[in-house]
């Protein structure tokens, strides 16, 4: 028996590339559905993280101290292959003495007895994500539950997106 080997060119598809642009319509659902899975699985800092964001190389991170860093934030030193998370987790579950910083606005509660750096943030505080600057250094993108607020740093923060060569859409960094 002989077999017969057929010679086969490799093919391109250039589907998604004459494929029609997508309407403004279809891109502003989309940043609402990027905007509400990220707040979805946005988890609270002052409970323990279930999932690992593995730093890729060292960098730095920016640490917020009060709720839209009006009172500055503090940068800490992240080697490579650290959890962001529980970095984050650790650093705002610290206690915070309220003599120095007594004129700070504590969201939680109004005694000043036992406070941690969380309740500075806002009522609320989850990390909805992390943002990498041009330098690589990590800022936290915060949403709020109870302000319905996302900031980060000292701005408010949007998502924005794209759609990628397989015609999903996908996050745009800026």
């Amino acid at each position: 028996m002989k077999l017969k080997a057929k010679n086969k060119e490799p093919k391109l598809s250039f589907s998604n590339v004459f494929a029609k642009k997508p309407s403004n319509e279809d891109r502003q659902k989309a940043v609402k559905a990027m905007t509400d899975i990220s707040r979805a699985f946005a988890w609270s800092v002052h409970r323990w993280p279930m999932d690992k964001r593995i730093a890729e190389y060292n960098t730095k991170i920016h640490l917020p101290r009060t709720y839209l860093s009006r009172k500055g934030e503090d940068t800490r030193g992240v080697r490579q292959g650290a959890d962001l998370n529980q970095l984050v987790h650790r650093h705002y579950t610290d206690l915070l003495d309220t003599e120095k910083h007594g004129d700070w606005v504590n969201y939680v509660h109004d005694d000043n007895v036992v406070s941690r750096r969380h309740e500075y943030l806002g009522p609320d505080p989850r990390v909805a994500g992390y943002f990498f600057d041009d330098e690589g250094e990590v800022h936290i993108r915060w949403w709020d539950g109870f302000l319905k607020d996302q900031w980060m740093d000292n701005q408010k923060w949007t998502l924005d997106v794209t759609m990628d060569a397989s015609g999903k859409w996908v996050v745009k960094e800026d």
